[in-house]
Parts: structure tokens; C-alpha cells; sequence
């Protein structure tokens, strides 16, 4: 014995229990908004619009470049003039074989339509980025909530089948007592072990799926994975439902989908001024020099001389046919537009049969929550009841399994009706506006 509680001590201390960490519900969604890989994508997507931004800011802005060429005339081009006045019909002028020029040039748009609008457009893209961001986190808040509770239903399971297991033990002890006193038949001794056997094995596989639910958990928050955790125990007492104020019109699905008619309609707006005339500020600096052999830009004299030319201009663009593309283009995002007051009708009428759905749910789910525990507290008291009964002899075998397969029934339903009940009650939080008082 003492060989045995030796070899007991060594094998904890090579082997240490690894420490669990209790995570609340509230504790699981900011960890999650927090880790999440996908809302840091979306995170992400929101300072990308920001450049986005300042990138159409940008072209409102003058444009300085500096530039630079040489060109190898080797068959120099001519230019013919009237020469009349020197004696000759014509006047023939070679251009020198090489040039070069080098300077800078500027462009800066006065006005141009067709920019300011993008810039606006790029602005609504960003504010679809942050809307899109807040649909994600929203959606993160309910997916981690259902695995939450999901989890702790699995845990409750195995708790109950745990106390199902502890009265099969008892009820087999009691039977092989009676079978060891002429009292039974081998028969209910076999009956008893096979249900012990089935508590068993979905005891077993309860706390597999635990395991596997916790790690999706922790993977959807990003929590280390070889961290152990446990979730607090569910109440079923503290259930508070939700208050049925009416559907909040500002989901964020309905925000997205009105800022895509606002950007669809900003769209058509661009294609119409495409017909605006612009108007652009140009201006250069340059310097110029040219040779007829390559060699003289290295010594003095006229032919290494740089000559220089500036400007300032204005240049006006003014459309005035273009083939009838802008037309198309303007039917096209008319019909664009009216898509999306279409999708933005259908989902506001989504929503608000997804609300009449779940308030009827939400009632219903409410009556079967609690019938079915006052169902699974009075199996427990007849089995208890049949189980005594059987001990003092009276009641048979059958009975008291017949009984205990009720039991088993019943308590399978109280915690899926309890499950429903808190999913119901969770979507109506969602439907409501009142998603956020989850991480109060």
C-alpha cells in the first residue's frame, strides 16, 4: 500500500494538473473582439479606406514632376518653309541630330466634377468599412454567445447524467443484493448494468463533444489553445427576458444596405458629370540644348548652350461626344439604384417578420422552458418514489427502469427547451438593438 501511494506522489509530481481558468460570457466576447483574426481584417479594411481617402484627396493637389530626355536623330528630320523672300521657292532646315531637355512640369485641376464626386464616394466607401466592421463585431458577439451557451448546456447534460450514473450505482448495489438473497434474478442485475452502461457511454460522449466545443471557443476568440477552461454553471432561475420594445430599424445590415443606395446613387451622379467641363492649371520649366555631333557638349561654345522655355496655362476640357457611353452608363446606374432600394425594401421586411417570428418563439419557448422543468422535477420525485418502493420490495424492476427512462426523457428535453430558451431570447436582443448590454 505504501508502495502504491508512492508511486501515486512521484507520478503527480512528473505530471502536474494542468490550472483551468473560469471564463465568463462577458469575459469570452471582449477577449474575442479583441484576438478575433476576422474583425482584425475588418479593422484593417477601415484604415485601408482612410488611405483611400487621402489618395483621392490627393489628386486635388498640384502635381510636380521632374523630367528629362535625349533623343538620337539619326536621320534628323527637315522642315520646309516658304523661302520666296530669299530668292528660293522653298526653304529647307535640317534639325541637329542630337537634343536633350530637362525641367519640370506642373498640373494642378481647378475644377473637375467627376474628382470631388469620387473623393465623396470614397468617403462612403470607408463609412461601409466601419459599418461592415460593426455588422462583424455584432455577428462575433452572437456566434461566441451561442457556442457559450451551447457549451454550457453540454455541461449541464453531463452533470445530470452524472447523478443518473450515481443512481444506477445505487440501484445495481441494491439489486445484486437482492439477487444475492434469492430476492432477484440475474435478469434485472443485467438490465440494471446495460442502462449503467448507456449513462456511461453518453456521459462519455458529452464530455467529448465539451472538449471539442471549448476549442472552437477558444479558437473563435483566439484563445491559447493549450489553455484549459471552464465556463461558468448556467441558472436556469436568473433567466431574464429580453423587453419586447419593437425591431430596431438601425440594424446594421439595413445601414450597410442604405449606404450602398447613397454610393449607388453618388455613382450615377459621376457618370452625369462627365458632361461638366473641367479646368486644369499647367504650367513648365524647361531647358533645352542641341548639337549635331556629340562631342561638342564638352567643349564651349553654341553648341553646348542651354536654351530656356516656361509657361503657365490654363487648359479647358469640355466634352462634347463620346459615343454615347455615358448615356449607357447613366441607364446602368438608374438601374443599380433602384436594386438597391429594392434590397434595402426586402431586408426591412425580413427583418421585421424575423421579429413577429421571435416574439411568437420566445413564448412559445418560454412555456416549454418551464413545463418541461417542472417535467424533470416531478420524473425525479416518481423515481424517487419508485425507487424506495423498490427497495422495500414492493415495486418491480421495470418499474423503477421504466421510470428512469422517463426520467432520462425528461431532463433531455428540460435542457434543450432550456437551450432554445436562451437562443430565442438571444436573437430578440439582437432584433431589439440590445446586443451590447451582453458585454455589460
Amino acid at each position: 500500500m505504501k508502495k502504491v501511494l508512492f508511486t501515486l506522489m512521484v507520478s503527480c509530481s512528473l505530471f502536474p494538473l494542468r490550472a483551468q481558468e473560469t471564463l465568463t460570457l462577458e469575459q469570452c466576447l471582449r477577449i474575442g473582439i479583441e484576438n478575433n483574426l476576422s474583425l482584425e481584417t475588418k479593422r484593417n479594411e477601415i484604415l485601408k479606406g482612410e488611405y483611400s481617402i487621402s489618395e483621392n484627396r490627393a489628386k486635388l493637389l498640384p502635381q510636380l514632376n521632374a523630367v528629362a530626355s535625349f533623343n538620337d536623330n539619326f536621320k534628323p528630320p527637315v522642315s520646309v518653309t516658304d523661302g520666296s523672300a530669299y530668292g528660293n521657292p522653298y526653304n529647307v532646315t535640317h534639325t541637329l541630330q542630337y537634343s536633350a531637355s530637362g525641367g519640370f512640369q506642373l498640373q494642378m485641376p481647378l475644377y473637375n466634377q467627376t474628382v470631388y464626386t469620387a473623393l465623396s464616394i470614397t468617403k462612403m466607401m470607408n463609412e461601409m468599412n466601419r459599418l461592415s466592421y460593426e455588422k462583424a463585431r455584432e455577428d462575433l458577439i452572437m456566434q461566441v454567445t451561442k457556442m457559450y451557451y451551447l457549451a454550457q448546456s453540454t455541461a449541464e447534460q453531463i452533470a445530470i447524467i452524472k447523478e443518473n450514473i450515481h443512481r444506477l450505482q445505487e440501484l445495481k448495489n441494491i439489486t445484486v443484493a437482492f439477487f444475492d438473497n434469492g430476492m432477484a434474478m440475474e435478469v434485472d442485475v443485467k438490465r440494471v448494468n446495460i442502462n449503467l452502461e448507456n449513462q456511461q457511454v453518453q456521459h462519455d460522449n458529452a464530455v467529448a463533444m465539451l472538449a471539442q466545443q471549448l476549442n472552437m471557443l477558444k479558437y473563435v476568440i483566439d484563445y491559447p489553445a493549450e489553455k484549459e477552461i471552464v465556463l461558468t454553471s448556467v441558472d436556469a432561475e436568473t433567466i431574464i427576458p429580453v423587453e419586447l420594445s419593437g425591431l430596431c430599424e438601425s440594424q446594421w445590415e439595413l445601414q450597410l444596405l442604405d449606404k450602398q443606395g447613397e454610393i449607388a446613387e453618388k455613382q450615377k451622379k459621376m457618370v452625369v458629370d462627365g458632361y461638366i467641363p473641367s479646368l486644369s492649371l499647367t504650367g513648365s520649366f524647361m531647358y533645352s540644348a542641341f548639337t549635331d555631333k556629340m562631342k561638342n557638349w564638352f567643349h564651349s561654345g553654341p553648341s553646348n548652350h542651354w536654351y530656356n522655355s516656361s509657361g503657365i496655362g490654363l487648359t479647358l476640357r469640355v466634352p462634347l461626344f463620346d459615343g454615347l457611353d455615358k448615356r449607357f452608363k447613366s441607364k446602368k446606374a438608374r438601374i443599380d439604384v433602384e436594386n438597391a432600394r429594392l434590397s434595402y425594401d426586402n431586408a426591412l421586411k425580413n427583418f421585421r417578420t424575423q421579429y413577429l417570428n421571435a416574439t411568437n418563439e420566445l413564448m412559445n419557448n418560454q412555456r416549454n422552458f418551464t413545463k418541461q422543468k417542472d417535467n424533470y422535477r416531478l420524473a425525479e420525485d416518481v423515481y424517487g418514489v419508485t425507487m424506495e418502493r423498490y427497495r422495500e420490495g414492493v415495486a418491480s424492476m421495470t418499474e423503477v427502469l421504466q421510470d428512469e427512462m422517463r426520467m432520462s426523457e425528461a431532463q433531455n428535453n428540460y435542457i434543450t427547451a432550456h437551450y432554445n430558451y436562451r437562443i430565442t431570447n438571444l436573437s430578440l436582443l439582437k432584433l431589439t438593438g440590445k446586443i451590447e448590454s451582453l458585454l455589460k
